[in-house]
């Protein structure tokens, strides 16, 4: 049994939605440092009090990090090692989108930026600075909607961008992808940016994976479709005022929707992984369901395609100027 009392958990995004619940729950469960990694520290300090509020335990600190900006991750990384942290689960939960165009400082449209940039500079400079214990569970935020089956969401295909625009260059054509400068992007569509931004961050996790030190493990993790968080804000209008509205009635009776507690329950599950359940995407077993028992996903075939992986990864270390650490192995142990 995890003697959790003696462990550290780093979340983004834990000032609202199914980070502050993940929070929540690790506070529950005994965790004996909760890191709640937010925008501002003024956010982290008002998550801070909620959840004191809530679970009559103070385990929590707070960080602040942009995980939008390359910089911000990075200033993050470096007030981690100056408080000698010591992280067992990163959950990398934060994100955004907007109805329209918006970017970061270098470029990046905000919805890959903000689930990608920060989380792949935080974690590389979290492997670098020695901030990861040799048993760490890396946990990024996936979604169902990187299946492609879902109404009003469809998926970028890469290759075939790849093929058309960019002489078959795979990180060429993410790249482009991350800041809007493909064809298809012309009309602004956030939800889909928003799954093929989550087809690459289960790239990501799975060729971060073969690069962790053995004993470490990353997945992407889908908390199922929880439509009680802030995603819907930035949904289009069919999805906001025709898709949401049926999915609260009918969803639960469905299997296409579930609480934020279960959601955010994925995320825990997901800390206690084996050491060789690691480099998947997790997400409803269930094709046609959203919400449910998790497994592996393999379908479509994209997920499992490892030069895509390799591709989305080099593309987000080209955009980021933050490759793997060369000094970080997996002969590493400590």
């Amino acid at each position: 049994m995890n003697n959790y009392s003696v462990k550290t958990a780093l979340v983004t995004g834990a000032n609202s939605g199914l980070g502050f619940e993940a929070a929540a729950q690790l506070a529950e469960a005994g965790w004996g440092k909760v890191i709640l990694a937010c925008r501002s520290e003024d956010k982290a300090e008002a998550a801070r009090a909620r959840l004191i509020e809530r679970t009559g335990k103070d385990p929590f600190s707070g960080l602040a990090v942009d995980t939008a900006e390359v910089a911000s991750a990075k200033a993050a990384c470096d007030r981690l090692r100056e408080r000698s942290e010591r992280i067992d689960f990163l959950l990398l939960n934060a994100g955004a989108s907007g109805k329209d165009r918006q970017y970061n400082s270098d470029g990046v449209e905000i919805t890959y930026a903000s689930t990608l940039i920060g989380h792949h500079v935080l974690t590389m400079g979290a492997l670098e600075g020695g901030l990861l214990s040799a048993k760490a569970r890396i946990v990024i935020a996936g979604s169902e909607g990187a299946r492609g089956n879902m109404p009003g969401m469809p998926i970028h295909d890469i290759k075939e961008i790849a093929t058309d625009g960019f002489s078959g260059d795979l990180v060429a054509a993410i790249e482009a992808l991350c800041r809007l400068e493909v064809p298809s992007q012309a009309k602004f569509n956030n939800m889909q940016e928003y799954v093929t931004a989550k087809l690459l961050v289960a790239w990501w996790a799975a060729a971060l994976a073969r690069r962790l030190p053995a004993g470490m493990t990353a997945n992407a993790v889908s908390p199922g479709a929880a439509l009680a968080t802030s995603f819907g804000r930035d949904a289009n209008a069919m999805m906001r005022l025709i898709m949401m509205p049926i999915m609260k009635l009918l969803g639960p009776l469905m299997g296409m929707a579930g609480s934020i507690e279960n959601a955010a329950r994925r995320y825990l599950e997901a800390a206690d992984f084996a050491d060789d359940q690691t480099g998947h995407f997790y997400a409803t077993a269930h094709r046609k369901k959203l919400v449910g028992p998790m497994g592996i996903q393999t379908w479509p075939a994209y997920f499992t395609d490892a030069p895509s992986q390799e591709a989305g990864f080099a593309a987000i270390a080209k955009l980021t100027g933050v490759g793997f650490p060369e000094e970080v192995s997996r002969a590493t142990t400590a």
